[in-house]
């Protein structure tokens, strides 16, 4: 009987060693640890850091190892099953499509499909304020889109606002879980895509075909305007700076006359007679350029000497 209490005590002590050991834990680099008690999270269970941890073992205490590092991912929209299976022209799939359709502006309507990636921010709340997280997720992401999608017309859908609308999409859903206080930052909503229906599509690509066209014309034109305007610039320039030293140059020249009348006009004040003969004998010689010219002497009480004006053709003289 002795020996069979001291095995009972042995394997007593081991069952409630193996018992206290089971609550050694590890928190991977990638986890966080949430330590609950009695079903209650203590402010110091909220955040375990990677490790190896002790708690006392269920039905004390259990621990959650959420991963917060990894990046999840959902599809809001058509799924890429059930692209191929509209492809492959599944009745079933394409029947079952229409649930996911979406309507723009102008009423046109699209197949989108958009992956959105998340991460835990708040390890509690994403374990005990949501019970389905990706449903949340998907949900809020999808009602979001379906907002913008009714202020786009859906030629601008389909092109230039696909990069501003992920973004908007992006900001509003995370505003949204931030006020559901669910625990899930989002990481990134990218448009994988967006198209009209099978039946329409190759209308739809003409259209969007037509566009790139018209964008490339646009910078055509925006490069040829870029490479001709300096070249104007600098042709406008170069004459603007020949009119200006075309502008001093008469200036100056104007200057220089007015100067030289001036001087001439003090001349003329002080000897009008023998100036006046003289501006008359310049403008004989610069009318008459073959006028020779002969300048008679006479002394006083001669009679006044005959002075005529004779054109000579060769070597005559008056």
């Amino acid at each position: 009987m002795r020996i069979r209490k001291g095995w009972l005590w042995i394997a007593g002590l081991v069952v409630a060693a193996a018992y206290f050991a089971s609550g050694v834990y590890l928190v991977q680099p990638d986890e966080r640890g949430v330590v609950r008690w009695f079903g209650r999270v203590p402010l110091t269970g909220r955040k375990v850091p990677p490790g190896v941890h002790y708690v006392l073992p269920w039905p004390l205490c259990r621990v959650n190892r959420p991963k917060t590092m990894e990046v999840q991912r959902v599809y809001v929209g058509l799924n890429p099953d059930e692209r191929e299976a509209i492809a492959a022209a599944e009745f079933e799939a394409m029947q079952a499509s229409r649930l996911t359709d979406m309507l723009t502006g102008d009423v046109n309507i699209l197949k989108v499909t958009m992956v959105v990636q998340y991460q835990i921010a708040d390890a509690v709340a994403y374990l005990f304020e949501v019970t389905e997280p990706d449903r949340l997720v998907q949900d809020t992401v999808e009602s979001v889109l379906i907002e913008h999608l009714a202020g786009l017309a859906v030629d601008e859908a389909l092109t230039v606002a696909k990069t501003r609308l992920q973004a908007e999409v992006l900001s509003r859903a995370q505003r949204l879980l931030d006020d559901y206080g669910c625990g899930v930052r989002l990481v990134a909503a990218n448009l994988e895509a967006i198209e009209p229906p099978q039946a329409i599509i190759a209308a739809f690509q003409d259209v969007v075909s037509a566009k790139k066209d018209g964008e490339k014309a646009v910078d055509r034109a925006a490069a040829e305007a870029n490479r001709i305007l300096p070249r104007a610039r600098g042709e406008v320039a170069r004459i603007g700076e020949e009119a200006e030293a075309y502008r001093r140059s008469r200036v100056s020249r104007s200057r220089g006359e007015a100067a030289r009348f001036l001087s001439v006009l003090v001349e003329y004040r002080k000897n009008k007679e023998v100036f006046e003969k003289r501006l008359l004998l310049q403008t004989l010689e610069t009318v008459l350029p073959r006028l020779r010219t002969f300048v008679l002497d006479h002394q006083p009480g001669d009679a006044p000497a005959d002075v005529r004006i004779i054109e000579t053709t060769g070597g005559e003289s008056p």
